[in-house]
């Protein structure tokens, strides 16, 4: 009796033990994105003039998805990168006049694994809407460390915008909702505040978002990184000796390439520190560790043979580096061909750390976890859709569908007629060299099918038919700064002292509110200013005194849905509008 009792104890603990040892810690993940970094600027893509010595060890142990895919430009590849879904879907459509605020309603990555106990931080660019309920730590991070806008020195970004000489130096950031003056260059301070966050939680799991504004304009970077290509020359002809496309490079491009080279030199280096971070930390086992890029390059330089930039969907738009560094078992194969986006990867992460997805939101995107595993995995039978245009996408404009290898580009309205459309084989030719639409009319208009099934149901989307709106007044954030980023009118706000600007909002409190209205220039003499809010009009004469700011002690506002704007007129017609406009409920009244 007691020696049964004995095995039987010892099997159960030995059991435990084993059973202990088979449920590994759960990974983490450090996602790295940087912006407007090409897929030549890297020296693993065959560019010999640029210095990347860390990027270039990452991409050789990782897994590499030769074949992947973002959105032309900034926001929309960074909300399809949150929710696995088309960024129409989620509210966005274009970077900036009101186009870049993301639905409060879409599940996110970080809400997703915040819910499943992980740590969420980022640090960065966000992009997806500077107010509640769209900031990035209203949607699941628990950590944010970031600037606004889609760029430091924008107009969005009103802490650094008067210095946009140097804004890249010192900027004064945002953690979560509070300014954050740093100091240092801005990849080095976003660097240094994840390693922070993945020491803070060590113990995991954590999904570490970093997202560097560089090598995003302005072409800001410390000394000693540009005297390393300060004499460089792009000779495109080296690469087209090789059959590689270069556009031709003007002066101004050579020059932006060096500061280019120098800002992605730095990145390179912060990727090193990164590395190293996890190293010491006893970390880098079992962290998934991935690096992209948010589309392609602002300037003409080396794209790794594709043609086109940044806004376009040719290939040197859209087509960017995808690294997967995985702890050991997580994968069979070191690259993967299978054509993959920015869509993906949302599921993808969610199958390789064992999570379960919302199911009230259906993604667009799929679990690519099986192409980890085997070269043979079946390829998928779908299309990938990419668009952009400065407004909701007219259909086929700049507009582009992938599948079973060819590429259907628009670059013309919706009346158009199949020979005006360009079709290429991708596997055989990838530099889109050749235009076969004549010569595969069936196939054209099979994929010309697809556009027209896929626009549709985009646009029946009920977040880019109900824009989301700033919500002022909330507990959350008062005041709420309404900044030209997130403004609303004509396609050509920026920082002209009278272009007609507009914020949709959401009042979430009655009450009286303060109304600080901020001006690019100082004010004439004498003039008057209109505030409208909803169908409230509030006047104020202004006489004396050199300002570029008025105030509104106290407004009487309602709960509700309201659009805001103003003017300011003087005598002799001269018109101002604001740069921006801070609305903050009175707690006392």
């Amino acid at each position: 009796m007691t020696s049964n009792r004995t095995f039987c104890l010892t099997l159960f603990f030995a059991l435990g033990i084993i059973n202990l040892f088979s449920q590994s810690a759960p990974p983490n993940i450090l996602l790295i994105m940087t912006d407007d970094q090409g897929y030549g600027d890297l020296a693993y893509h065959g560019n010999p003039q640029i210095h990347t010595p860390a990027l270039d060890k990452l991409a050789a142990e990782s897994v590499r998805f030769t074949n992947f895919y973002v959105s032309p430009v900034c926001a929309p590849t960074r909300s399809s990168l949150m929710t696995g879904r088309y960024n129409i879907r989620t509210g966005i459509f274009d970077t900036y006049c009101g186009g870049a605020i993301m639905a409060p309603e879409e599940n996110t990555m970080a809400e997703i694994f915040r819910d499943a106990g992980y740590a969420t931080g980022h640090f960065g660019k966000w992009h997806l809407g500077d107010n509640y309920p769209s900031r990035p730590h209203d949607q699941g991070f628990m950590t944010s460390v970031w600037h606004q806008s889609g760029g430091l020195a924008q107009v969005g970004d009103v802490p650094n915008y008067h210095r946009r000489d140097s804004a890249y130096f010192d900027p004064i950031l945002w953690k979560n909702s509070e300014k954050y003056p740093t100091k240092g260059y801005c990849s080095d301070v976003f660097t240094d505040e994840a390693i922070q966050f993945m020491q803070a939680h060590r113990d995991g799991p954590f999904l570490a978002y970093l997202a560097f504004n560089a090598p995003h304009t302005p072409l800001q970077v410390p000394q000693e990184y540009y005297d390393r290509y300060k004499d460089m020359e792009i000779d495109p002809e080296v690469f087209r000796n090789k059959g590689e496309y270069v556009h031709d490079i003007s002066a101004n491009h050579q020059e932006a390439a060096r500061g280019v080279y120098a800002m992605v030199t730095n990145i390179d280096d912060n990727i090193q520190r990164l590395m190293d971070a996890l190293e010491e930390l006893d970390l880098a086992e079992n962290t998934i560790v991935i690096f992209l890029t948010d589309n392609g390059p602002q300037q003409y330089r080396y794209v790794g043979g594709f043609r086109g930039t940044k806004g376009t969907v040719r290939e040197g738009g859209i087509h960017v580096p995808f690294y997967m560094r995985l702890p050991e078992g997580m994968a069979q194969v070191n690259t993967v061909e299978q054509t993959a986006a920015h869509i993906d990867v949302l599921p993808t992460l969610a199958s390789l750390c064992k999570l379960d997805l919302p199911e009230n939101t259906p993604l667009d995107g799929r679990n690519l976890s099986a192409f980890l595993q085997s070269a043979e995995t079946p390829a998928l039978e779908r299309s990938l859709f990419f668009e952009w245009q400065r407004s909701y996408p007219e259909l086929y404009r700049n507009m582009a569908v992938i599948r079973d290898g060819y590429k259907l580009m628009g670059f013309v309205g919706g009346d158009a007629d199949i020979s005006e459309f360009e079709l290429y084989n991708l596997e055989e030719d990838p530099y889109e060299a050749r235009n076969i639409v004549e010569e595969k009319p069936v196939i054209a208009r099979w994929l010309k099918a697809e556009l027209d099934r896929w626009h549709a149901d985009i646009m029946a989307s009920p977040h880019i038919n109900d824009l989301p709106r700033i919500v002022v007044g909330s507990p959350h954030e008062n005041p709420s700064l309404l900044n030209r980023n997130d403004a609303r009118g004509l396609q050509i706000i920026w920082a002209q002292p009278d272009v007609y600007v507009s914020w949709d909002v959401t009042v979430a409190r009655a009450g009286a509110y303060r109304a600080k209205v901020h001006f690019t220039e100082t004010l004439p003499e004498r003039g008057r200013f209109i505030l409208r809010i909803g169908n409230r009009t509030f006047t104020k004469e202004h006489s004396g005194g050199e300002v570029n700011e008025l105030v509104y002690e106290s407004l009487p506002l309602v709960t509700g849905d309201f659009k805001i704007d103003g003017w300011f007129t003087a005598p002799g017609g001269k018109l101002l509008t604001p740069f921006y406009l801070e609305l903050e409920r009175l707690e006392h009244e």
